[in-house]
């Protein structure tokens, strides 16, 4: 008795519903590029180079919502400072409190402080350590600035006199 062995045949694959098999369509006339071989070593290649950090030119902050016009073009003020420049506050003593070179003594991020600190910075110039120059253009600030209160106050609309020059570095008065 001899038994015959059975050869199992692979069922086909099942058709799709529109009766073709389910087997992705032929590329016509297309051929896929030679690579070269994976064994050769590839050249060292350096990472692209790192865009350099930008940086207000007002204040220093590197990192803003948005990058605005200055006076040296475009996008070099950080938000805050670039508002301030378009409507024409920007001055030294304003600076974003998240600015690195913020210093409380200094800078302020409000106008009204910034207002008040330039006008202790013009009072203080008659301090020990100014020269007599500053001292001098102080004194005759604020000698103008009491003749224009006196001449608001003038009811009989009269001019107020002048008041005397103060002497300077070059008007004192000899011994």
């Amino acid at each position: 008795m001899a038994v015959e062995a059975v050869e199992e045949v692979p069922e086909p694959a099942p058709a799709a519903p529109s009766g073709r098999p389910a087997v992705g369509p032929r590329t016509k006339g297309r051929r896929r590029r030679v690579t070269a071989p994976w064994n050769l070593a590839q050249p060292p290649t350096l990472p692209p180079p790192l865009p350099a950090a930008r940086r207000c030119t007002h204040c220093a902050s590197e990192v803003t919502p948005q990058w605005r016009q200055g006076p040296l073009g475009p996008r070099t003020l950080c938000n805050a400072c670039g508002v301030r420049y378009k409507t024409g506050r920007l001055l030294p003593e304003y600076r974003p409190a998240n600015s690195p070179t913020f210093s409380p003594l200094l800078h302020s991020n409000s106008h009204r402080r910034v207002m008040q600190i330039r006008l202790r910075s013009d009072s203080d110039g008659e301090g020990e350590g100014a020269s007599p120059a500053v001292r001098a253009t102080a004194k005759a600030r604020r000698a103008e600035r009491a003749a224009a209160r006196l001449s608001a106050k003038n009811d009989d609309g009269a001019p107020a006199p002048a008041p005397a020059p103060a002497p300077g570095p070059a008007q004192a008065p000899l011994p």
